[in-house]
C-alpha cells in the first residue's frame, strides 16, 4: 500500500502533539485525520469507515486507549500505542499493537506506521 493510499488516524487529548503528529505524517506522504478522544474516534470510523493504522494514546479523558481497542474488537485497524507508561497494563497491548514510548522520535514513527500500512 502506498503512503498516499495508507489511511492513519491519530487519537490524543493533547492537541499540539497530535497536531505535531499529524504534520510530520502528512509530509512523509500518509493520509492523516485526527480525533480527540476515543469517542471521537469511533464517531469518527462510524461515519468513514475504520482506518487502516491507528495512532493511540493510552491516557486520555471520556474514553481511554484500552476502552477504545477493546470497542473495535475484531478491527482490521493496526494500532500503534504512543506512550509514556511502562507499566505491566501494557502487555495486553504486546500481542495486539506496536508500542512507541514518549517522547516520539520522528523517524521511528514514520518506520513503524509504514510498517503498519503494509501489513
Amino acid at each position: 500500500m502506498r503512503r498516499v493510499e495508507c489511511n492513519v488516524l491519530i487519537v490524543d487529548d493533547d492537541k499540539d502533539t497530535r497536531e505535531a503528529l499529524a504534520d510530520a505524517l502528512t509530509d512523509a506522504g500518509f493520509h492523516v485525520e485526527q480525533a480527540s478522544s476515543g469517542k471521537q474516534a469511533l464517531e469518527r470510523m462510524e461515519k468513514q469507515g475504520e482506518p487502516d493504522v491507528l495512532l493511540l494514546d493510552l491516557r486520555m479523558p471520556d474514553m481511554d486507549g484500552a476502552q477504545l481497542v477493546e470497542r473495535m474488537h475484531g478491527s482490521r485497524t493496526r494500532v500503534i500505542v504512543l506512550t509514556g507508561d511502562s507499566s505491566a497494563r501494557l502487555v495486553q497491548f504486546a500481542r495486539s499493537a506496536k508500542l512507541l514510548a514518549k517522547p516520539i522520535d520522528l523517524d521511528q514513527l514514520e518506520k513503524a506506521v509504514e510498517e503498519a500500512c503494509a501489513a
